[in-house]
């Protein structure tokens, strides 16, 4: 049994961006619901202290209607007198600003418009400091103006509770919403993990591996059902690849091993000159069929996915300079001049072997056919979040766009005379090599002339 794979943490996951968005919502609907409910408490105690207020301010009014100044004074007077609103404000002031009755000890130094409902500090006779006060201003005829409001005491206290309420109760909303995302969370993670483990172990090679199921048939059972189908089905083909292949290796590259040491023994063995060079053909002969049969159990065998497991990191940068070091003789002697071009460093999780075999491919492909040639360019290209670029050119002749599926195709070959050797596998291994990790294969023209192929590969290791 492989061991469980510790949760993903990271914020940019799936599972952790719906937590997020969960925790989100409720949290913001709280928010809106307890903003609301604040809201319109702090509108109906400034609209109950305005109303107080203007109903105020009329009483006087009729006061001042049926007796004048001297009336409106002492009606301010006996208001404050016996008044049991302790937060009733007044004032009345003349025409020259002089204080003819009231509770406050100065006008405000920037009265609002007429009958504009304001709130100001302003000091009561008797205090020894400023209250925050609701008041309007109503203007009477002869210049005079009587102010009435309220004291906003007891609303700012009823706010302040609210503001508190608010505050808590965001609290134990967060608290709450957190937990029921964590719980989600976990339930989701619990569930996938299920499908990666199993994933794993499929990766490793233990393709009898099956999704372990539950009974109430939620949607992650019916995604298992259908992935375990597709996995028997899966274990079946491998099963059956196997048994192809391993008969193949038991029943050609066996007899091919002995016709090449009997063919070694008799070219020891012959002394006439013809004798030794027809053997020596038939041992090269012998090794290039060799070479066919494995790279058509190597093409089957990446096409089955048969190699994953043997993924593991390395510097692409460091194997394309080695590549260019391994043929440099080579390319030299056939008049080719191989470059590289790569970050400095380039940290990848591949198969390094397959990937080495590919670009040795490509660049065997370039020797051999582009003729006329002079330069090989092997280049890797990093951008973010983007796969790994991997490109083989030359300057050669290149290959028409109507042959590039032929020159792809498997035992495809341009040379229909067959005057060079090769069975058409090169290429086919190399798009195969590049389906196996995940990538594809592209074959283009270089710039200014030639073959470019190109290998987008997600193998970046981050």
């Amino acid at each position: 049994m492989s061991e469980a794979a510790p949760l993903p943490k990271p914020l940019g996951s799936t599972t952790w961006r719906l937590a997020v968005i969960l925790a989100l919502t409720q949290i913001v609907t709280l928010a809106l619901g307890l903003g609301i409910m604040h809201a319109l408490t702090r509108q109906t105690l400034e609209s109950e202290a305005r109303v107080a207020a203007e109903v105020a301010a009329s009483g006087l009014r009729d006061e001042w209607r049926d007796g004048g100044t001297p009336a409106l004074v002492r009606a301010i007077g006996d208001r404050l007198g016996a008044s049991a609103d302790r937060n009733f404000v007044v004032m009345l002031r003349s025409a020259d600003g002089a204080r003819l009755a009231g509770n406050l000890v100065m006008w405000p130094a920037a009265p609002p418009p007429p009958l504009h409902w304001t709130q100001a500090q302003l000091t009561r006779t008797g205090a020894d400091r400023a209250e925050t006060i609701g008041y309007l201003i109503e203007p009477l005829p002869g210049g005079q103006s009587l102010l009435t409001g309220q004291v906003m005491q007891d609303q700012a206290a009823l706010t302040r509770a609210s503001e508190q309420s608010f505050a808590y109760a965001m609290l134990a909303g967060l608290v709450i919403a957190a937990l029921a995302s964590w719980l989600i969370l976990r339930v989701l993670e619990r569930r996938i993990d299920h499908f990666s483990r199993a994933a794993r172990d499929i990766a490793s090679g233990r393709l009898n591996t099956r999704i372990a199921l539950r009974t109430d048939g939620d949607a992650f059972d019916r995604l298992g059902v259908a992935i375990n189908a597709m996995l028997e089905r899966i274990e079946a083909l491998v099963g059956e690849l196997r048994a192809v292949t391993d008969s193949m290796a038991h029943d050609l590259r066996s007899p091919v091993a002995r016709i090449r040491s009997a063919l070694e023994r008799s070219l020891e063995a012959a002394r006439d000159p013809s004798a030794r060079g027809a053997l020596a053909d038939a041992i090269d002969e012998t090794d290039g069929l060799q070479r066919l049969l494995d790279t058509a159990l190597e093409i089957s065998r990446s096409e089955a996915g048969i190699g994953r497991s043997q993924f593991a990191a390395f510097d692409l940068a460091a194997m394309l300079h080695d590549l260019a070091e391994v043929y440099g003789p080579l390319a030299e002697d056939e008049g080719f001049d191989i470059m590289v071009s790569a970050p400095a460093t380039l940290p990848v999780t591949a198969h390094r072997e397959l990937l080495f075999r590919a670009i040795s491919n490509l660049i065997d492909n370039a020797l051999k056919y582009a003729a006329g040639g002079s330069q090989i360019r092997l280049e890797a290209e990093l951008q973010d979040g983007a796969p790994v670029l991997l490109t083989v050119s030359d300057n050669g002749p290149g290959i028409p766009p109507a042959d590039r599926d032929e020159a792809v195709r498997r035992f495809g070959r341009l040379d229909p005379a067959r005057t060079r050797s090769g069975a058409g596998l090169g290429m086919a291994l190399v798009g195969t090599i590049a389906s196996l990790h995940g990538g594809t294969m592209e074959l283009g023209e270089a710039i200014p002339q030639g073959l470019r192929v190109r290998l987008s590969l997600p193998i970046r290791a981050d």
